[in-house]
């Protein structure tokens, strides 16, 4: 059965009843044109799959009887299957198992699994949400213009990485502390760059602490949010990748020596 463009069809691999309650609500909630089917093990998995054709599954690592990388595996296998965008459920994900079809963008794991944010992050960067008048109003107030003076500090090293930061005007320095102690600068951070976006990628503690070297403009942008914004703001995309680029150059450079 060939599935409709207009239709957005999401399959869910889970025996927890309450988190197909949630992700089902979530997904018609913020998704348009959404139906939901499920099932929990291999059987009813392959016969939904092939008439269904979704065009994206959450599988859940651990099922009832059986595991959720399994699955994963035999729906990677069959070529009927190549349309289907597949998202591992999982706390303790392991990206590096898959890196070819992560990096392609077929494959991704939801580390946050109950957490309907991180749900529409992972599901807008195949689909895109609701487009209404409320939600794009309620989309441009999510950004916060945030002034500091010299020597404010911006996020100190093992805080909860929630928000992401563009640079408008002036300079901040990172730095992180030593086993001995000791401050340890890691680079200052100008006008037209993001700082705090590698909590985005790895979900992880601020790694370092951030500074005001003078008086300094930012965007604070929702960590939710993010997706939404490099793809409806090719300017900021941009701004995100130069960043990238400077912080692996750095880091090359650092190895050299």
């Amino acid at each position: 059965m060939a599935r409709h463009s207009d239709k957005n069809t999401f399959f869910i691999v889970s025996g927890d009843q309450g988190r197909i309650a949630s992700l089902t609500e979530t997904l018609g909630k913020n998704f348009a044109n959404s139906s939901v089917f499920h099932a929990c093990d291999w059987f009813d998995v392959k016969y939904k799959v092939d008439n269904v054709r979704p065009r994206m599954i959450f599988i859940d690592e651990f099922l009832p009887r059986g595991s959720g990388m399994e699955i994963l595996a035999k729906i990677l296998k069959e070529k009927n299957n190549a349309e289907s965008h597949i998202v591992i459920m999982s706390y303790a994900a392991d990206p590096s198992l898959y890196p070819q079809e992560v990096q392609k963008g077929r494959v991704q794991f939801l580390r946050e699994p109950d957490s309907e944010e991180a749900i529409i992050a992972c599901v807008s960067k195949v689909i895109a949400p609701k487009q209404t008048a409320s939600s794009k109003s309620s989309k441009a107030s999510d950004f916060k213009l945030i002034h500091l003076t010299k020597g404010d500090v911006l996020f100190k090293e093992g805080e909860d990485t929630r928000v992401v930061y563009i640079v408008k005007n002036g300079i901040l320095r990172a730095y992180a502390d030593s086993r001995e102690g000791s401050r340890v600068d890691l680079g200052d951070i100008n006008s037209g760059e993001f700082v705090g976006e590698m909590g985005h990628f790895n979900h992880e503690p601020r790694s370092a602490t951030v500074e005001a070297l003078t008086d300094v403009e930012l965007i604070e942008i929702p960590m939710s949010s993010l997706d939404n914004v490099i793809f409806s703001k090719p300017s900021w995309a941009k701004a995100l990748v130069k960043t990238l680029a400077q912080r692996l150059k750095k880091a090359n450079k650092a190895l050299a020596s």
